[in-house]
């Protein structure tokens, strides 16, 4: 199996790597693995400031891409929810800014809403005593729907996507290339230690609380 497009020509292995790859890194999205944000950001400390050492380039890009390939991918496996949030965000945030677009996407999802309730209900469109199902017979408006639908999706739609795409595309590969997987470990026990702190300190005051009112 191989995959032609024009004069490249794709082999069904590279297909299968592909695919392999695809599944690897959607298999790691879920709650589970949503990593804590100071972790995400390399934040340190109380006050919310981004560690000096939590980005740090590889050592070159050009002669060593194999440290360079490996940072990418254990960034990508280690915070696949982080960037899937980050991507979803983006591209949301991009949506958002095209109110043109959106206008014209819940036009064509009213419509084909429409075109399904009165397949499946057998609903009589009649005006002025004619049966509009003779002239927009359901074949005649499935196609004439998937046309508006092509026409949204490449005139209204291709422009504000790629957009988004390619900004989330930017933001995951810089913080996958900068963050230093060395650093992630130790950020992840400070966090942690952190965490537990709080919770220690809340039931030393809680303890505290219950002796007063015992003295009380």
């Amino acid at each position: 199996m191989h995959l032609e497009l024009g004069p490249i020509v794709i082999s069904g292995a590279a297909l299968d790597r592909v695919r392999a790859r695809i599944h690897s890194f959607t298999s790691k999205i879920n709650i589970n693995t949503l990593r804590p944000l100071p972790v995400f950001l390399g934040v340190t400390g109380p006050s919310f400031c981004i560690g000096s050492d939590a980005y740090s380039p590889p050592i070159s890009f050009s002669s060593d891409k194999t440290s360079c390939t490996s940072r990418i991918s254990r960034n990508l496996a280690y915070f696949a929810t982080n960037y899937t949030l980050v991507a979803l965000g983006t591209v949301l945030v991009v949506a958002l800014m095209h109110p043109g677009m959106l206008f014209y996407v819940g036009i064509t999802w009213g419509l084909w809403w429409l075109h399904l309730v009165v397949l499946k209900e057998e609903i009589k469109l009649v005006v002025m005593e004619k049966d509009l199902n003779e002239i927009l017979s359901p074949k005649r408006r499935s196609l004439v729907l998937t046309v508006w639908t092509f026409y949204v999706a490449v005139a209204k739609c291709l422009h504000p996507s790629l957009k988004g795409l390619a900004i989330s595309g930017a933001l995951v590969l810089f913080h996958a290339i900068m963050r230093n997987p060395a650093k992630v470990a130790g950020d992840m026990v400070r966090s942690k230690s952190i965490a537990s702190g709080a919770g220690d300190s809340d039931d030393e005051s809680k303890v505290i609380m219950v002796q007063h009112s015992d003295a009380v």
